[in-house]
């Protein structure tokens, strides 16, 4: 049967260690249920809390204080990633028997500590814990790559806390390779990139109006239009969920939909 991790199966994992560390940020969000994909989350920023899987650091962010680690990063730290295209799955394994290859992790410039990386939204891609066991919540903010809270990896075994004096979220798993214990220090200018349509749609000068989903914000005239061709799979939303149509694309498809171009 498949379950949502929320924060309290992870405050379970954690509790021995709150005896002996003081928290200075949460390691998981509380939510307790999966959010609509393309529902907007908050805002990715540049952070110099590091985030490590058995002393290996993995590259992270900071949304709403909370930090988020990529699930495609984790086929290096000791994991197996399984993508499956046509479902738009992730699952997620513990593998004992991979030697972590890590990334190289550069910490900000200091000007950029608190600053905006990208917007994140809810994606539709769903994550699992193993064979379906967990699901997980997924979000997207750069292309190519989906996120989740790093406190959502309790539900592999792993346990969590965080040194403050180290500026550490550290994850530990029993049975894994351990590295020896070193803090990055180089800085580098970030090498994600973020989606030309989140630019634009960020950019004052872009003053189209999109209709992203079916919801009130859509006439109502191209209301049954817009779900007969997204039932059909005619239309798609992109990364985010969104359907990203202008009211010209409305009108164009409501034409052709009562010139009977798109059947029943």
């Amino acid at each position: 049967m498949k379950k949502i991790v929320s924060k309290r199966l992870i405050s379970v994992c954690i509790a021995a260690v709150l005896l002996v560390s003081l928290f200075a940020v949460p390691v998981s969000a509380d939510y307790k249920a999966i959010q609509k994909p393309g529902e907007y989350v908050g805002q990715a920023q540049y952070t110099d809390i590091v985030t490590y899987i058995n002393h290996y650091a993995i590259p992270s962010w900071i949304v709403n204080g909370y930090p988020m680690v990529a699930v495609e990063d984790l086929n290096k730290y000791g994991f197996d990633v399984l993508w499956d295209s046509v479902n738009r799955t992730l699952r997620i394994f513990r593998n004992s028997n991979t030697y972590p290859n890590p990334i190289p992790v550069y910490l900000p410039k200091d000007s950029q500590l608190g600053t905006k990386q990208c917007d994140v939204y809810a994606s539709d891609v769903k994550v699992y814990i193993n064979d379906y066991e967990y699901q997980v919540q997924g979000f997207s903010g750069i292309a190519g790559y989906t996120f989740i809270y790093v406190g959502d990896l309790t539900a592999l075994g792993a346990t969590m806390y965080y040194v403050s004096e180290n500026k550490a979220v550290n994850i530990w798993i029993n049975g894994m390779s351990i590295a020896e214990y070193q803090r990055p220090t180089a800085t580098k200018p970030t090498e994600y990139k973020i989606p030309v349509q989140q630019v634009a749609a960020n950019t004052a000068a872009d003053t189209t109006v999109y209709y992203d989903y079916i919801d009130a914000n859509m006439p109502d005239w191209a209301v049954p239009t817009v779900t007969k061709l997204v039932n059909k799979g005619y239309i798609k939303g992109d990364a985010y969920g969104r359907l990203r149509l202008t009211e010209e694309d409305l009108r164009y498809f409501v034409v052709n939909d009562r010139a009977g171009i798109y059947g029943d």
